[in-house]
């Protein structure tokens, strides 16, 4: 399933809701489950039913685990036979159970995790993008820890975003760069997870692109704690279009990328030559730690698909986009004030 979260313009105002890609459209999983369970119950009872189990919100539906994900696939394949002979079905209150894309405005599959962590899994960026920000000798940078532990990091939370959200260039940088990573969700709650039940607690994989300012990187490398100004602004951590399930994405390794800007590509190629797997990176983090559902995990792009290490720059007003196979196309475009 393709799980997505939106916001959706009402008589009421602005409310925040979760669907589904499906039938050509987006399907609004909290309404459509009502629709379905009054088919058979009390229209009160099945809104009140379908709100605990298939919640609104998409934390709260991952909770709900295989209960809600069932309610979610009848509602869906409801709602799919419904539009065979209704180009707008709505429920027994004259609930919206479907929208265009037109309709909505995307946000980040979870818009607010609890925790941001962006790991490097593809040790062949690090040792040749940190070589080239650090100038060391012969061009690359590995420490020898990389080799045996996975790197991560913790960025900001307030810095998420959605698919087609603006991305604002920072007026404090003069050299903007893009990262395409796939992303991944926690879906379980769990502390000190050994790495062969690691993956029962993915709930699904997005596209992750990391904004980087490379004038500011350089410097606060030279510091040891990481980065902070040159990759945390408003929605320099954009995540979309959708969390597709693990159970339709059991793997990300080996998925083709493709980027392009104003629909030029400038990197095609795969998602290869993983050091560690999202596994490894779990049961690391969890060591005395608890994971929660929600909880966002990066996995660093492949050697030679940002700008800098193709030696390409993007400017105010392009439109940046990756496409990954089995995910879809995350766009968002470059403004400056």
């Amino acid at each position: 399933m393709k799980l997505v979260s939106y916001e959706v313009q009402t008589r009421l105002g602005r409310f925040e809701r979760i669907g589904a890609l499906a039938h050509g459209a987006i399907v609004d999983l909290t309404s459509a489950a009502g629709a379905f369970l009054a088919e058979s119950q009390d229209a009160n009872g099945a809104r009140k039913h379908a709100e605990a189990l298939v919640p609104p919100d998409m934390i709260g539906f991952l909770e709900g685990g295989s209960s809600a994900r069932k309610l979610a696939d009848q509602s869906v394949a409801y709602v799919g036979a419904r539009l065979g002979s209704e180009p707008r079905p709505v429920g027994p209150q004259g609930e919206r159970l479907t929208f265009a894309e037109s309709e909505i405005r995307w946000l980040a599959p979870v818009p607010r995790p609890p925790m941001v962590r962006d790991g490097i899994l593809i040790l062949e960026h690090f040792r040749l993008g940190m070589g080239q920000l650090l100038k060391s000798e012969g061009g690359a940078y590995l420490p020898e820890a990389a080799k045996t532990t996975p790197i991560y990091w913790k960025p900001s939370r307030a810095a998420v975003g959605g698919h087609k959200a603006p991305i604002q260039w920072p007026k404090y940088s003069k050299q903007l760069d893009y990262e395409f990573e796939i992303g991944m969700y926690i879906g379980k709650r769990g502390k000190n997870i050994p790495v062969e039940r690691a993956w029962d607690h993915i709930a699904g994989y997005t596209i992750f692109q990391d904004m980087c300012a490379r004038d500011i990187q350089p410097a606060e490398l030279t510091f040891r704690v990481g980065t902070g100004k040159a990759k945390d602004f408003e929605n320099s951590k954009v995540m979309g279009p959708c969390l597709v399930t693990a159970d339709e994405l059991p793997n990300p390794e080996g998925l083709r990328l493709v980027t392009r800007v104003n629909g030029e590509v400038w990197f095609d190629g795969t998602f290869s030559g993983w050091a560690f797997t999202y596994a490894q990176l779990i049961a690391h983090v969890s060591q005395e730690e608890t994971l929660a559902v929600g909880d966002f995990f990066g996995s660093g792009p492949p050697a030679h698909s940002c700008g800098f290490e193709i030696g390409r720059w993007i400017k105010p007003g392009d439109v940046v986009e990756a496409e990954v196979e089995g995910i879809g196309v995350l766009s968002n475009q470059i403004v400056r004030a």
